[in-house]
């Protein structure tokens, strides 16, 4: 891995930075007519540098976004409740099982009433559902750890679902678990995967409680519209990475989510309907991360004093903590 995929990487990122400083470079060359050589050169040099960044420390550097999210009819009791979403974990050769518990470690210092991941616990194959169901079961919460499977999970997904239960973590395919507190319900559903063609909203949602909020657990952000119809107040998704790859600065809209035409990380809103898509932990594709750093969401429960608006809202605050 550090004698031939590091370079790799390293030169993809280089080239990707130096084709999109292109024109800025073109223009130096037009005015101050520098050797040509010189000028791609330096391009090239300065993607080495922002791919060494993205490859080595800014996909290490893990932030805590805090979001409160307004909900319509919550009952008293959950005012407040504490939620902390995991999601593409992608536990692997580049991030290892001891990477992963410390991004647990890191979550259960928030203190949350509830843990839930929203898939790809793995990058590819079996060899690694051990190490995944490891990280996950170290999350601690009153209320248990609840999950659903992403599209990178399904090499064998029962084995996942054996490994992960086996240690404790509940995984929701097509169903839903209720938590009371003082005589109240909230309902967590978790959509199976859409990837594998077994994602049934219907079978997801049957029979829950009226009355009662419910958090729908879905990997692909595209579930949130068939979940605003029926009536979901929130849903918690990932799957895009949040681009994974943005401009600096300029990332939270341009990046490679966006590009190809997928949520990009924050809170949205569609009348009294909120989803929450998580930048992800791991990596797919090429190990960078350049405008768009890893994350853990802390998702705290607000009783609405007044149906939202659509569109989209902040990606949520940063939490004052050492990475």
């Amino acid at each position: 891995m550090r004698l031939l995929d590091d370079p790799l990487f390293l030169h993809f990122g280089a080239s990707l930075v130096a084709t999109l400083l292109l024109p800025l470079a073109l223009l130096v060359w037009l005015v101050a007519r520098p050797p040509a050589t010189d000028v791609f050169l330096g391009s090239y040099a300065l993607g080495l540098l922002m791919a060494a960044y993205g490859l080595w420390f800014r996909r290490r550097l893990v932030r805590v976004r805090t979001i409160d999210v307004p909900i319509a009819g919550l009952a008293p009791a959950f005012d407040g409740y504490r939620i902390v979403q995991l999601s593409d974990l992608h536990i692997g050769s580049l991030d290892r099982r001891e990477q992963g518990l410390g991004w647990a470690r890191r979550a259960n210092a928030l203190s949350p009433d509830l843990a839930v991941v929203t898939g790809d616990f793995v990058s590819s194959g079996t060899a690694y559902y051990e190490d995944a169901a490891q990280v996950t079961a170290a999350l601690t919460a009153p209320d248990g750890t609840l999950a659903v499977l992403g599209n990178h999970d399904q090499w064998d997904e029962k084995a996942l679902i054996a490994a992960l239960e086996a240690r404790g973590v509940t995984v929701l395919c097509n169903e839903w678990r209720r938590i009371e507190r003082d005589g109240a319900e909230l309902v967590i559903a978790g959509l199976d995967d859409a990837y594998a063609g077994r994602a049934d909203l219907d079978s997801a949602l049957r029979d829950r409680p009226s009355g009662a909020a419910t958090i729908l657990l879905a990997h692909y952000p595209s579930a949130f519209a068939l979940a605003a119809e029926r009536g979901v107040e929130l849903t918690l998704s990932g799957h895009t990475h949040g681009g994974q790859i943005g401009v600096p600065f300029l990332a939270q809209r341009l990046n490679f989510a966006r590009l190809f035409g997928q949520a990009s990380r924050g809170l949205q809103s569609r009348g009294k309907s909120h989803l929450y898509v998580s930048a992800g932990l791991g990596t797919s594709g090429p190990p960078l991360r350049l405008g768009v750093p890893p994350e853990i969401a802390l998702i705290v429960l607000r009783r609405a004093k007044e149906p939202g608006a659509i569109g989209e809202a902040d990606p949520g605050r940063d939490a004052a903590t050492p990475p």
